[in-house]
């Protein structure tokens, strides 16, 4: 199994649920902005993903791309993608395409996930911010060995 494809919305980070009491029940809530993308992504994700869930080991493989900021689009700045060091962080960009992978039903559950390789950019000049998404199925060789469709 091998799915491939492009989230043309900048990225966003899974914000951290919010919890709110009413009465006596705790009513937990993620913040507008995460579930607006959350839910954005996943409709865009589901309409292209038409077979079952798979349920097998897998590794995704995620390119983060953010709009280049202002100050670096003089003309000393280098063409090309630049490595993003700043928020938000990779770590909750990976959460946020992981469940927006699981939601639009390409695999059953994030613990499938066996390996994951990660970047986070500012993308070119005029470039737009978009996630690039690659979900490979894996498999155990008789040396214990994974095998992904994209090896490192």
């Amino acid at each position: 199994m091998m799915f491939e494809t492009v989230l043309h919305f900048t990225p966003v980070a899974m914000g951290r649920p919010r919890v709110t009491v009413r009465g006596r029940q705790a009513h937990a809530y993620l913040p507008k902005k995460t579930k607006a993308y959350l839910d954005t992504c996943t409709a865009v994700l589901r309409s292209q993903w038409k077979e079952e869930p798979y349920a097998g080991p897998v590794a995704v493989y995620l390119i983060f791309v953010h709009p280049r900021p202002l100050r670096l689009l003089r003309k000393r700045d280098p063409a090309g993608r630049i490595f993003k060091a700043s928020k938000p962080d990779l770590d909750n960009l990976t959460k946020m395409a992981n469940d927006i992978i699981v939601r639009a039903g390409v695999i059953v559950d994030d613990n499938q996930i066996v390996l994951i390789e990660a970047r986070d950019f500012y993308g070119d000049r005029g470039e737009k911010g978009k996630t690039e998404i690659e979900v490979v199925s894996c498999s155990w060789d008789s040396q214990r060995v994974v095998s992904c469709g994209n090896e490192l």
